[in-house]
């Protein structure tokens, strides 16, 4: 099950507050040294996807992502002066040292 922290929800919704865009949508695309990496875009349509959420957010996907997406937990996190989303996905096979893509 696809989980979002209060931190991230509250982020999301400023987002989408200062666009037209009403969706989240989470990409997964070939990037960096470890195979995958996830992408947060705005939308508008939702056809031929898969919502992940609906509230207080909705967040969708590709519903060819659904199994990429099942134990993953979304969060926004403050290190020091740096602020981000992080995904945790327990079921990565592996990860970059960076922790910026991840491999199934």
């Amino acid at each position: 099950m696809f989980s979002v922290t209060d931190n991230a929800f509250k982020q999301l919704d400023a987002q989408l507050a200062a666009s037209a865009e009403k969706y989240i949508n989470i990409a997964i695309r070939k990037s960096g040294c470890s195979g995958y990496k996830y992408f947060i875009e705005l939308c508008d349509d939702t056809t031929d996807k898969l919502i992940l959420t609906e509230s207080p957010v909705t967040i969708v996907t590709d519903k060819a992502n659904e199994p990429y997406m099942q134990n993953v937990q979304l969060d926004y996190i403050q290190e020091g002066l740096n602020r981000s989303f992080k995904f945790s996905n327990p079921d990565a096979k592996s990860e970059c040292g960076c922790g910026e893509s991840f491999m199934f």
